[in-house]
């Protein structure tokens, strides 16, 4: 009996290591990081993500793939993808790229949202100081049987003149969204977002 209890007590505090191990994870992620560097702007971004090749034409300076860094790699027993990129318009754009952001995800004609539900916004700061706007959304579509949650940054350099967006997308399959909250993606893209600086 006693042998017995033991051997619980180990299995317990066994996985309360690996849970711990798991939960730490998300901080974890930045103490090894990379510098992407353009003439206008640094991205750091963590060692573990990888730069996809984007397409000509694509309209992206940059694209990477986050998923299952900082973030869990199953949701439901389903895969959960995560990808930002880095985009630019010519201008003082900070409306008009707002605009599109919101037209690019209300024009799915299979958009399913919750009810009273649309998108909400925010601010955040980035590295080099300024400050920009966040939206953030999230909706189910039928063709692809996936739930979306979706953050964007609108950015204005007066520097150079440009507005920037930064955008975070993940997939996943969890219809309370409830993945939202219990692995801070708000808080996961504020975070990414503060590592982005202008020249």
């Amino acid at each position: 009996m006693i042998r017995m209890r033991n051997k619980l007590l180990l299995l317990l505090v066994f996985l309360l290591v690996l849970s711990g191990a798991g939960q730490a994870q998300g901080s974890d992620i930045w103490n090894s990081i990379q510098k992407i560097e353009d003439n206008k702007y640094i991205i750091n971004i963590p060692d573990a993500w990888k730069k996809v090749t984007l397409a000509e034409g694509s309209g992206m300076d940059f694209k990477f793939d986050v998923t299952g860094v900082g973030i869990p790699p199953l949701v439901n027993g389903s895969a959960m993808y995560g990808f930002y990129t880095v985009s630019k318009v010519s201008g003082k754009k900070e409306a008009q790229a707002m605009e599109q952001n919101i037209l690019e995800f209300s024009s799915f004609y299979d958009r399913v949202t919750e009810p009273g539900y649309n998108y909400d916004t925010t601010s955040g700061t980035i590295k080099s100081g300024q400050t920009g706007k966040i939206l953030h959304t999230r909706y189910y579509r039928r063709s692809k049987v996936s739930n979306y949650t979706r953050y964007y940054m609108v950015l204005y350099a007066p520097k150079t003149d440009e507005t920037y967006i930064l955008a975070l997308n993940f997939q996943y399959k969890d219809p309370l969204y409830d993945i939202e909250r219990t692995s801070d993606l708000t808080g996961y893209a504020k975070e990414i977002f503060a590592h982005f600086e202008l020249r």
